[in-house]
């Protein structure tokens, strides 16, 4: 399946999935084209904005790839600054929490994938959060009290 950049039509196949919430967008190709078995998707921080809170996977690997600016990724040792063409990679199970920021004064963009396993746990150490994804629903807790749960956004892989 091919997927034509700009073509941004909810749902339709071969079409780009597109979201953009505060200062981060997001293009969802992994979604547009039906993949089950990972996701991958090129996502846009403006000046300032963060990726997520630092995180870590239980079962989930991840590899960011910088396409273009400069990120700053915040793991457990420090920061590490990162220009196009500078990859990072999270194997599943390493407790090694991380985000990315955009400390610069421009957009950056960069290429996220992982893996989509049916049963992870993922845990936010700044928080004491976790969250946990069975099959296709989804709930964050602390201190093992639910604080939220649904339905995932994307199709869970295959074990």
């Amino acid at each position: 399946m091919i997927i034509r950049k700009g073509t941004v039509r909810r749902g339709m196949p071969g079409a780009e999935e597109r979201e953009r919430r505060g200062g981060r967008e997001w293009l969802y190709y992994s979604d547009a084209g039906a993949l089950t078995q990972f996701g991958a998707y090129v996502e846009t921080l403006d000046p300032g904005a963060r990726s997520s809170e630092r995180h870590w996977h239980e079962k989930e690997d991840e590899f960011l790839y910088v396409l273009s600016g400069a990120v700053t990724v915040v793991e457990d040792d420090g920061t590490h600054e990162l220009v196009a063409g500078d990859a990072a990679c999270w194997p599943a199970g390493i407790p090694n929490a991380h985000c990315v920021e955009n400390r610069s004064g421009a957009p950056c963009t960069y290429v996220i994938v992982g893996t989509r396993v049916t049963h992870d746990v993922c845990h936010y150490p700044d928080s004491g959060e976790a969250l946990y994804t069975e099959g296709t629903q989804w709930r964050v807790e602390r201190n093992g009290t639910v604080m939220k749960s649904g339905t995932c956004k994307s199709p869970p892989g295959r074990d």
